[in-house]
């Protein structure tokens, strides 16, 4: 039996590779063991092509890139017995040589019952990241952690709640984060996060809302209610971007800082989580070094999380314009948001089907006059009001009262006299 990529001359496919072929998966990302990694790696550059670095020279560890395929090379240390038993998880401890997979003991039971078992406890110790990954492979692969391995993992995350200084890299961390967020199972995936106490090392802000009780319309604490807010995401939405899922991650990070007990209706409230939850998102992902312009997204749909669409088809229209940015990401979280509360399950239908109803027309893009025509036309210079007339008529391009340049025109010139007539007092302007 080969194996179904270029494998260069004494290197040998080894771990997840080798896992996802046994599981019926085709690898994306394939890892090699070599006795010459640097010469395997550029043997199959010459084959492949692609670009070529080295990941950390000192140690021997090469990276080819071929399009969308990542290819790793690594030092076969010793025999490749004593190889597998320096990797982390069983189910990883694989090498394909000669037409054969060999593997540890008990990777077979591993298999068949679909755990996720460590080769030995002290190997988490090895790589700090290999107790995050225990928790994205679960969720990833859909393998349980069978009490052994969650012990183990406990241990390691108070380890390194201790140790702060043996944190892996950031980049690192949020490359497993961002895979476990991609996955279908990505609220499972969570909570074993939390469940194992690694939750409070990589987002100690959501580590606040564990425990932390509504009331209202929130039937469950704050944890609880944002992982059915992904689950429920990703049961309306499946394809949902990366952006969306943080979002849903974070949106109530901001209630622990804003809960305040209101006399007046008897109990707890969280006036501007909003508001602060958009900035805590923004700090922590920054931090785990997530791209700016996702992280400004991310924030972005949390502010407006809160905000309350109106009924109305045109004011819905308006609505949606200021938020075009942010669509359709923030109307599939206001909808979760709502499933995952209780007693205003029917508006998250609500909210999709009056989205979808407005949507029937598609929003305009830009106004139907540029900035030039807007000032030629009502003889402004360059300034703030030349802008507030693009937005007016914009606003009346999206609610339907505008749809050609002629109408344009006219829309302008008497929305120029009626800021004229308020202006000056004039009582009797037409409205």
């Amino acid at each position: 039996m080969d194996f179904p990529f270029y494998t260069p001359k004494d290197a040998f496919p080894v771990g997840g590779a080798v896992r996802d072929l046994l599981l019926g998966r085709r690898p994306k990302d394939l890892d090699y063991a070599a006795l010459d990694p640097q010469k395997a790696a550029e043997e199959a550059q010459r084959r492949l092509g692609g670009s070529l670095f080295p990941l950390d020279p000192e140690r021997g560890h090469f990276r080819l890139v071929v399009g969308e395929r990542t290819l790793d090379f690594t030092p076969l240390e010793g025999r490749p017995e004593e190889d597998l038993l320096r990797r982390d998880y069983r189910l990883n401890a694989l090498l394909w040589r000669r037409g054969a997979v060999f593997g540890l003991e008990g990777v077979e039971e591993d298999l068949r019952r679909r755990l996720l078992v460590p080769v030995r406890e002290e190997n988490l110790y090895q790589d700090h990241l290999r107790s995050l990954r225990g928790v994205r492979l679960s969720a990833t692969l859909g393998f349980g952690l069978p009490r052994r391995t969650r012990e183990a993992l406990g241990r390691h995350a108070r380890f390194l709640q201790a140790h702060p200084e043996a944190i892996p890299a950031r980049e690192r961390v949020r490359e497993e984060l961002a895979r476990l967020l991609l996955s279908p199972k990505a609220a499972y995936g969570l909570r074993l996060l939390e469940r194992v106490g690694l939750l409070g090392v990589y987002l100690p802000e959501l580590a606040l809302l564990v425990g932390l009780h509504q009331g209202g319309v929130h039937h469950l604490p704050a944890w609880e209610h944002t992982l059915s807010v992904v689950f429920h995401l990703l049961w309306l939405w499946p394809e949902a971007p990366l952006e969306a899922r943080l979002a849903a991650l974070f949106h109530d990070v901001g209630k622990p800082l804003t809960r305040r007990f209101d006399p007046e209706v008897g109990r707890f409230r969280f006036l501007g989580h909003a508001e602060v939850g958009a900035e805590i998102a923004r700090a922590s992902l920054l931090w785990l070094r997530f791209p700016k312009e996702g992280v400004e997204r991310v924030a972005g749909l949390v502010r407006r999380h809160m905000d309350r669409p109106p009924e109305e088809r045109k004011a819905l229209r308006r609505f949606l314009l200021k938020r075009q940015d942010l669509l359709p990401d923030l109307v599939y979280l206001m909808a979760a948001d709502r499933l995952a509360a209780k007693g205003v399950e029917a508006e998250a239908w609500e909210v999709l089907g009056r989205y979808g109803e407005a949507l029937k027309d598609p929003l305009p893009q830009r106004p139907l006059l540029s900035g030039e025509e807007v000032m030629a036309l009502l003889g402004l210079r360059e300034g703030p009001e030349v802008g507030r007339a693009l937005k007016a008529l914009l606003e009346a391009q999206a609610e339907g009262r505008v749809g050609t340049e002629e109408e344009a025109r006219a829309f302008l010139l008497y929305w120029k006299g009626g800021r004229e007539a308020q202006a000056s007092g004039t009582p009797d302007h037409p409205r």
